[in-house]
């Protein structure tokens, strides 16, 4: 006779893995608000852009419309910022808890996955593995778009096997609001998700079963009409962005499609700064024992799921490690499965345990230093393009922007204000013309700032002094820094503008100089016509 008793039943969460979830969840977003208490500096380039998206959501001008304030970006995590700033306040530190909710479904999804593959001993250990993979914690806490794709994507795998092959009708509506989700969330969903429905597809033929060929058609009804939301209005937007997207990885100095270096470009970044060298070797020898082994029930529906978005995601131009972060999740059941099969003897709990206390230690140094190791350790230089991507051991720091937390003040509200006084006083637009583009110094993370501030700025990024003095048309102000102008590809015209400014003081009149925690100098100039 069941009861009527409201109370939940402990040992169905156990056996949900909610316990375990809920820990793992805990443990992380402790690390990262210790972290966050004791890093002041702004969010970086993109990170900066996310978050000024979200406050236009705040903002009922009618100036755009719902569907422009995301720009080229779906809105989905916007909103959820826009939420939060919504109930809290605005603030990088809040907009970073958009991300705990995602969080907790990335590490459900995990857990469910590698439960319905391999059993529940292989769900915690998958779970576990995927709170510590370094990447992750790193971007647990930054507003990228990639890390609640990274929580759809394992949520999609887990609800496309629960329909059964399309069987369940509820189940395939459920999966249509995900998939509908996601892409709201980013259109490189898309990429990741073709493969795995391929896949259930044809094993199932469904299309020779009525029922299922509805159910499947539900699913696509369902996303469709969710993302048309969006996606319909901003095609003529997208048809342009695509485009322009593509050309930035030729920019950047990305291998050519279809290139050895392309074909291993996204396994160099998964050992060398995803997972880094111990967490890829246990990945490795874990893809073979357990293929050997057979210890995955359907094991062609994971590795065509991870092998699929691999795939789709080296054939675009455009690289970065973030992209395929998604996959991370699902490669990360692997290993769990591994290690819940080993036999029991009396060295298998000291293998654990030491496994543990090492990926734990190298989660405290990617987040917090280690004073007496180097700052990483290269096993083999790799490609070079704008950056330098290498095989590493480990890293602590990720190109100096990921890493432990620094108290730095970048001057953004120091030089707003003065900004704001000045162009009052002299009543003219607070417009300015940005030279350099660092990571904590850039036309994002000061538009950012000033819509937190409530000070109606425009700055804008220079790109090029083709027209001398003229490129500073429409501008009334002026934003140099003295020494570093920041990734060679976006400030190739800094050297020629700042000589345009310091060339001309009759013109270029200097407000003020502050002194940036790089050493540098950072000078605001009014432009005098």
């Amino acid at each position: 006779m069941k009861s009527n008793n409201s109370i939940p039943d402990p040992a169905g969460m156990i056996d949900n893995g909610w316990m375990t979830i809920l820990l793992l969840a805990a443990l992380l977003w402790g690390l990262n608000l210790v972290w966050l208490v004791n890093d002041t500096r702004p969010p970086v380039w993109d990170m900066a852009l996310h978050q000024t998206y979200a406050l236009g959501y705040l903002d009922h001008s009618p100036s755009l419309h719902y569907w422009e304030k995301s720009g080229n970006y779906p809105p989905f995590v916007h909103l959820v910022m826009a939420f939060l700033f919504l109930i809290l306040h605005p603030g990088p530190h809040i907009a970073a808890l958009a991300n705990v909710p995602a969080t907790i479904l990335l590490l459900w999804a995990v857990y469910h996955l590698a439960r319905d593959l391999a059993g529940r001993e292989a769900a915690a250990w998958a779970c576990a593995l995927t709170a510590l993979i370094p990447y992750l914690i790193w971007m647990s806490r930054e507003t990228i778009l990639d890390y609640w794709l990274s929580a759809f994507f394992a949520a999609f795998l887990v609800l496309l096997r629960k329909t059964e092959g399309f069987q369940s009708r509820r189940w395939s509506l459920l999966l249509g609001v995900l998939l509908g989700l996601g892409m709201l969330t980013k259109w490189f969903f898309a990429g990741l998700v073709f493969f795995p429905i391929l896949y259930v597809v044809l094993r199932n033929r469904i299309w020779k079963h009525p029922d299922r060929s509805l159910h499947f058609a539900d699913t696509l009804i369902v996303a469709g009409v969710l993302a048309a939301a969006w996606y319909l209005p901003n095609i003529p937007r997208l048809i342009q962005y695509f485009p322009q997207n593509a050309a930035i990885g030729a920019r950047e100095g990305e291998p050519p499609i279809l290139s050895f270096q392309s074909l291993v470009y996204y396994l160099r970044l998964l050992e060398g700064y995803q997972l880094f060298a111990l967490l890829f070797a246990l990945v490795c020898l874990a893809s073979f024992f357990v293929l050997k082994k057979r210890l995955i029930q359907d094991w062609k529906f994971l590795v065509i799921s991870i092998l699929g978005g691999w795939a789709v995601m080296t054939l675009l131009r455009t690289k970065d490690p973030r992209f395929t972060m998604p996959l991370l999740g699902p490669i990360a059941v692997i290993p769990g499965i591994w290690i819940a099969s080993w036999k029991k003897t009396a060295f298998r709990p000291v293998m654990k345990t030491v496994l543990v206390l090492l990926l734990c230690f190298q989660a405290y140094a990617a987040n917090f230093g280690v004073a007496w190791l180097p700052e990483r350790v290269v096993l083999l230089k790799g490609y070079q393009g704008s950056f330098r991507w290498d095989w590493n051991l480990y890293l602590q720091n990720y190109f100096d922007l990921l890493g432990k937390p620094k108290k730095e003040d970048w001057k953004q509200d120091e030089i707003l204000k003065k900004l704001a006084s000045d162009s009052a006083q002299r009543k003219v637009e607070p417009s300015v013309a940005m030279v350099p583009d660092l990571p904590y110094f850039n036309e994002g993370s000061f538009t950012l700032y000033a819509r937190m501030r409530g000070i109606s700025a425009r700055v804008v990024h220079l790109q090029s002094g083709d027209r001398g003095l003229a490129s500073f048309d429409g501008y009334n102000y002026a934003v140099m820094t003295e020494r570093a102008q920041g990734v060679n590809w976006t400030t190739g015209a800094s050297a020629g503008l700042n000589e345009i400014i310091t060339g001309s003081p009759g013109i270029f009149r200097l407000v003020q100089v502050f002194t940036l925690p790089s050493g540098d100098g950072a000078r605001l100039y009014y432009i005098q016509r």
